[in-house]
C-alpha cells in the first residue's frame, strides 16, 4: 500500500516517494511522480537515488523477472527507471545506470527502456542527445525511437522534424508519433495534431494521446489557442457519450494546462456532470485559467441563475479545490455580493463544509445578532422618550385639572364667605345680593382672571405646545434613525461606500432636519397668534 506523501522532512519524503514506487497501485505511483515533479525541491534527492540505484541493481535488476516469472518486476523497475532519470542531471553513477537501461542489448523490457529516455529528456540531463541519436534510426522499437526523434526535432534538427511529420500522417506510423509528442511538443506538429483531434471518431488510442499532447503545448506558445478551441470541440463532441468520460477527462485537463482564459467560462458546465472524476477535472482546470477568486465569483453567478439543484451540484465542485482558501471568497461574498449572490455564497459554504466555513458562517451569525440588538436598544430609546412624552402630557392634563378644581372651590369659598360676611354686617342678604354682589364679583373676577384663570390657560398652551414640539422631534428622530439604520447596514455588508452615496445620506439627513425645523417654526407662529389674540409677530 501506498502512503500519502505530506512529510515536511526532505529524507521522509524522499522515502516515502520510494515507498509509494515500489507498490502495485497504479494511483499510488502515479501521485508519487506527481509530487516528485511539483516539489522536488522539498525532497532529499541524494537519498531518493541511493534508493532507487540499490533497487535497480539488487532487487528489480535485468533478469529477475524470467527468474520468478514475474512481470511485476519489469513494470516495477520501468517506474523506478523513470523516477531515476528526471533526478539523474548532475550524478554520474545515476545516469550511466539510466544510459545503460535505454540500450535494448541490456534492457530486456521496452517501456523500461521507453520511461527511461523519457526521464533523461525530462532532467535535460546533458548525455540525452548522445542517446537520442543513437537510438532515433538505429533501433528496432519504435515507440523509443519517434521519442528520440521528437527530441531532437526539438533541438532543431531537420531531418528529425521532417521524419515525424511524416510519421503523423501515416495511418501505421501516427500511433508512435503522438506518444511521442506528449512528452516532446513541437511547434511544427501542433497543425496536424489538431487535425486530428478534431477530425477524430474519438474511439481510438490515436485520439487519446492526441488530446494529451495538445495538453501538453506550452502555454506561451501562439498555438495555444488553436489547440484550446480543438480540445474544447472534443469536450462538446464527448459529452453525452458517458464511455468517453475518460478521454473527456483528459481533455477537460488539458484545457487547463493552456490557461486559455476564453474557455474558462465554459468549462463551467462540466461541473453539473454526474461523473465525479469530470468534476474534479473541471473545477481544477477552472482555478487554473481564471484563478481561485473569479472561479468562485463565476461558480455563484452561474448557481444564483440555476436555482437549489444547480446550487447543490457547484457545492460539491468546489469541494475539490482548497476548501479553506474557497470558504474565504465565499465569505466575502456574502457580504459585497448582490443580495442574490450573498444567498447563494451562505448556501455554498453550508454545504461546502469545514472549519473555516463552520467559522465564517458563525462570525456572519453573530454580527447579524450584534446588528439586531443595536436596532432593538435604539428602538427601545425611541419607545422610552415617546412614553416620556405622553407622561409629560398626562401630568400636565392633571395639573389643569386640579387647577379647575382649586378655582371652583376657591370660587365656592368666596361666595359663601361674602354672603356669611353680608348676613353678620347687615343683618340680612338684601345688599349682598345687589351692590355687593356686583362689586365682589368685579373683584373675584379680576382676582381670578389674574391668579388663576391666566396662569391656568398659558400651562394648558403650554402643555400642548410641548407635545406638538415632543411629536415633531419623535418625528424627525424617527426619520433620522432610519436613515443611520441604512448606513449602519452598508457599513456592516462592507460595501464600498462611493463619495455620491455620502452625499446622498448627508442630504437626507439635511432634508429632514429641514422639515423638523420648518414644522416647529409654524407651529410657533400658530402659537403666538394664538397667544396674540389672532396678530402675526412682528
Amino acid at each position: 500500500m501506498g502512503e500519502p506523501i505530506d512529510a515536511q522532512d526532505a529524507t521522509a519524503s524522499a522515502a516515502a516517494i520510494f515507498r509509494s514506487l515500489l507498490t502495485d497501485r497504479w494511483s499510488s505511483r502515479h501521485n508519487a511522480a506527481g509530487h516528485l515533479n511539483e516539489r522536488m525541491h522539498s525532497i532529499d534527492l541524494p537519498t531518493l537515488r541511493t534508493l532507487l540505484v540499490k533497487a535497480i541493481s539488487s532487487d528489480y535488476y535485468v533478469g529477475k523477472r524470467v527468474e520468478q516469472d514475474d512481470q511485476k518486476i519489469a513494470r516495477t523497475r520501468s517506474w523506478l527507471l523513470g523516477t531515476l532519470a528526471k533526478i539523474s542531471a548532475g550524478d554520474s553513477e545515476a545516469t550511466e545506470l539510466v544510459i545503460r537501461h535505454v540500450d535494448e542489448k541490456y534492457e530486456t523490457y521496452g517501456w523500461a527502456r521507453y520511461w527511461s529516455l523519457e526521464g533523461l529528456i525530462k532532467s535535460e540531463n546533458g548525455q540525452t542527445e548522445a542517446v537520442a541519436k543513437t537510438v532515433a534510426y538505429l533501433d528496432s522499437d519504435k515507440w523509443l525511437a519517434m521519442l528520440a526523434t521528437a527530441f531532437l526535432s526539438s533541438r532543431n534538427d531537420p531531418k528529425a522534424t521532417e521524419r515525424i511529420l511524416a510519421w503523423l500522417d501515416g495511418p501505421d506510423t501516427q500511433r508512435y508519433a503522438l506518444k511521442a509528442l506528449r512528452y516532446v511538443p513541437l511547434r511544427a506538429a501542433v497543425e496536424r495534431v489538431c487535425t486530428t483531434v478534431e477530425e477524430a471518431d474519438y474511439t481510438k488510442e490515436e485520439t487519446y494521446d492526441a488530446i494529451m499532447a495538445l495538453g501538453g503545448i506550452p502555454t506561451n506558445w501562439d498555438h495555444a489557442i488553436k489547440a484550446a478551441r480543438a480540445l474544447s470541440k472534443a469536450i462538446d463532441e464527448m459529452r453525452e457519450k458517458r464511455w468517453k468520460d475518460g478521454m473527456r477527462t483528459s481533455a477537460i485537463a488539458g484545457l487547463g494546462n493552456l490557461r486559455v482564459e476564453s474557455t474558462g467560462t465554459s468549462i463551467l458546465e462540466e461541473l453539473l456532470d454526474d461523473n465525479p472524476a469530470v468534476v474534479r477535472e473541471a473545477a481544477r482546470s477552472v482555478e487554473k485559467i481564471l484563478g481561485l477568486s473569479v472561479t468562485v465569483i463565476r461558480i455563484v453567478e452561474a448557481a444564483s441563475k440555476r436555482g437549489a439543484v444547480g446550487t447543490d451540484a457547484y457545492a460539491r465542485a468546489l469541494r475539490w479545490l482548497n476548501r479553506d482558501a474557497v470558504a474565504e471568497e465565499l465569505g466575502n461574498l456574502m457580504t459585497t455580493g448582490s443580495a442574490s449572490q450573498q444567498d447563494v455564497a451562505r448556501t455554498l459554504l453550508r454545504e461546502l463544509g469545514g472549519a473555516v466555513a463552520f467559522e465564517k458562517l458563525r462570525a456572519r451569525t453573530n454580527s447579524m445578532k450584534q446588528y439586531t440588538e443595536i436596532l432593538e436598544k435604539t428602538e427601545r430609546k425611541v419607545t422610552e422618550l415617546f412614553e416620556g412624552s405622553v407622561r409629560e402630557a398626562e401630568s400636565g392634563f392633571r395639573l389643569a385639572v386640579i387647577m379647575d378644581v382649586v378655582v371652583f372651590a376657591i370660587g365656592v369659598v368666596l361666595l359663601v364667605g361674602s354672603a356669611a360676611y353680608a348676613l353678620f354686617a347687615t343683618g340680612g342678604l338684601g345688599k349682598w345680593a345687589g351692590v355687593g354682589v356686583s362689586s365682589g364679583t368685579g373683584v373675584l373676577s379680576t382676582l381670578y382672571g389674574l391668579f388663576i384663570a391666566n396662569p391656568r390657560r398659558r400651562v394648558k398652551e403650554s402643555v400642548e405646545h410641548l407635545l406638538r414640539v415632543k411629536i415633531v422631534f419623535l418625528a424627525y428622530l424617527r426619520q433620522l434613525h432610519q436613515t443611520d439604520q441604512t448606513y449602519t447596514r452598508r457599513l456592516l455588508d462592507d460595501e464600498p461606500i462611493s463619495f455620491d452615496d455620502l452625499k446622498h445620506f448627508a442630504e437626507l439627513i439635511g432634508d429632514i432636519m429641514g422639515k423638523a425645523v420648518q414644522q416647529q417654526f409654524d407651529r410657533n407662529i400658530s402659537h403666538t397668534q394664538v397667544s396674540t389674540g389672532g396678530k402675526a409677530p412682528e
